[in-house]
């Protein structure tokens, strides 16, 4: 048999078999190299066994991998890991890095909070969640439109565990007429950079912007880098990412290697807020209790927001859940370290800077007496009334622009 009848009768339908079956193993949620080692070990067989075998085996895995994802799509099983849209809904983009999935409208019924998820608290406050994002991938029920206001931050501007008529631009815009542009995903000042960055190349300079930084997990230093390069191999991997198949199993294997982290032992922090229990983020306890001063050499903070400049016009401070039910829990004055900070790299920076927590404390107590709460019970998140006294506070500021 001479080369080119060998290479069309065995090693052209081995290399199309290895090829297939190694983008069907891409839909599987195991990490490259314990793919790439399966691979290998199939490789090895089916060289052995020729190439009828192969294309067979091939054809196969490629079949099941499809037949799967179809099934667990079909029948609920992907949306059954999650406990909220959030992560359901989280999608790749070469622009902005991590967004929402663009154009799309979901609902699903979120059965607990974060802290739930994460701690086993025991509290669950079961509610509807309702998203709508914009061609950009944010949550907006409609497209930029010039609106004046661009608002920045994280889970709680992007409204992790809320309904989209609860976001704080919803309620800028009902309450107080200000029609404002949400910004929101979750990340650190390094991504809220890179996302401002992305923002202007895209839509242009005219805007004003408002940024919002948490407390909980938002003081990490700033370090300028760039935003992870979406290569085509890295594109072409996010399809196979986004499978309901990749997502089930990749939740399968999570499960199955989740390794206790030092101190998961120690039981929630739980206690008796207006005859209610109410769940702490463990995590969070020693944020609010830090006394050691934050300093701009280590942070750095003042360089991100003179790089937001010119269009930061206002930064908000917001405290975790624990500071504004403290006072109901422990007679000592808790230290504030993150806002000493912030509010100092914003004055060096010539922006004026607020702080959120005066405001959800009064109201707090104010919704205490009827048995409600602006933060999630279960949750590290602000609810809808959170939402809506942090809205008034930031429109009473924006009136000033």
């Amino acid at each position: 048999m001479n080369v080119s009848a060998t290479f069309r009768k065995k090693i052209l339908p081995l290399g199309i078999a290895l090829a297939l079956i190694g983008q069907a193993l891409l839909f599987f949620g195991l990490p490259l190299p314990v793919l790439f080692l399966i691979w290998l070990a199939l490789a090895a067989w089916l060289i052995n066994a020729g190439p009828i075998p192969a294309m067979l085996a091939a054809c196969t895995i490629a079949g099941s991998a499809l037949l799967l994802s179809i099934i667990i799509g079909v029948t609920g099983l992907e949306r059954s890991i999650y406990y909220r849209p959030h992560e359901l809904m989280k999608h790749a983009d070469h622009k902005f890095g991590s967004v929402f999935k663009p154009n799309t409208r979901f609902s699903m019924e979120a059965k607990f909070g974060d802290i739930e998820a994460m701690e086993r608290a025991g509290i669950r406050e079961p509610h509807e969640i309702a998203y709508i994002t914009d061609d950009l991938g944010f949550r907006n029920s409609a497209s930029f439109h010039r609106q004046a206001f661009v608002l920045l931050g994280d889970s709680f501007v992007a409204g992790a565990n809320d309904t989209q008529s609860c976001l704080i631009t919803e309620w800028l815009r009902k309450d107080h007429g200000i029609d404002a542009y949400n910004l929101g995903f979750p990340g650190d000042m390094d991504d809220y950079v890179s996302r401002v960055e992305a923002f202007r190349k895209a839509k242009g300079m005219d805007f004003k912007l408002v940024l919002f930084v948490y407390e909980g997990n938002d003081f990490r230093p700033f370090a300028h880098r760039p935003a992870e390069n979406m290569t085509p191999l890295k594109r072409y991997h996010e399809f196979f990412k986004e499978s309901s198949l990749w997502r089930y199993t990749r939740w399968l294997f999570l499960r199955a290697a989740k390794i206790r982290l030092e101190g998961s032992d120690l039981p929630p922090v739980v206690h008796n807020i207006g005859g209610n229990a109410m769940a702490f983020l463990k995590a969070e306890m020693p944020i609010a209790l830090n006394t050691t001063p934050l300093s701009e050499s280590s942070m750095r903070f003042a360089e991100a927001l003179n790089i937001l400049k010119p269009n930061l016009i206002k930064v908000f401070f917001i405290p975790v859940k624990y500071r504004v039910y403290a006072q109901l829990i422990s007679k000592e004055a808790l230290p504030n370290e993150q806002w000493n900070y912030l509010s100092s790299a914003a004055k060096q920076s010539g922006i004026p800077a607020y702080d959120l927590t005066r405001t959800l404390i009064e109201e707090a107590m104010r919704q205490l007496p009827e048995g409600r709460y602006v933060y999630w019970r279960d949750d590290t998140h602000w609810n809808c009334l959170g939402m809506r006294a942090a809205a008034a506070s930031v429109a009473a500021q924006l009136r000033l622009n």
